[in-house]
């Protein structure tokens, strides 16, 4: 059984959830279900902004991001997804502008600047 907690780890810190995905994860979209029921069920019907952080993302397919900018969204305020400059740039893109995610998202290349952004979101 494919468990969203073995691709990633995430924790609530001063009220904002932290999501990080594993090194190397790839997520395809019995991943991505997996990864949005663990993260639901561990809020357990408290919405939060997210920093999700995807730094060691290796790839996520179409159908994948599709999915996470749609029901990826619930309990979701707002999302800032980190990444690394040249990598992942073109990925987040896709899935803002192309897969267009139900809540404010942006991306962000430092953790501090996701978490001013998220602070709004409180």
């Amino acid at each position: 059984m494919i468990k969203g907690e073995d691709y990633a780890h995430f924790w609530i810190d001063e009220g904002i959830l932290h999501f990080v995905y594993k090194p190397n994860t790839i997520i395809d979209l019995t991943v991505a279900k997996a990864i949005v029921k663990d993260r639901l069920r561990f809020q357990n019907g408290i919405s939060y902004p997210i920093l999700c952080d995807v730094r060691h993302l290796k790839t996520a397919n179409k159908a994948s991001r599709e999915f996470l900018a749609e029901k990826g969204c619930y309990s979701a305020l707002a999302i800032a997804l980190v990444i690394e400059r040249e990598y992942l740039g073109t990925l987040t893109k896709a899935f803002i502008n192309i897969s267009n995610p139900s809540v404010p998202t942006r991306e962000f290349t430092s953790v501090p600047k996701a978490l001013s952004f998220l602070f709004d979101y409180k």
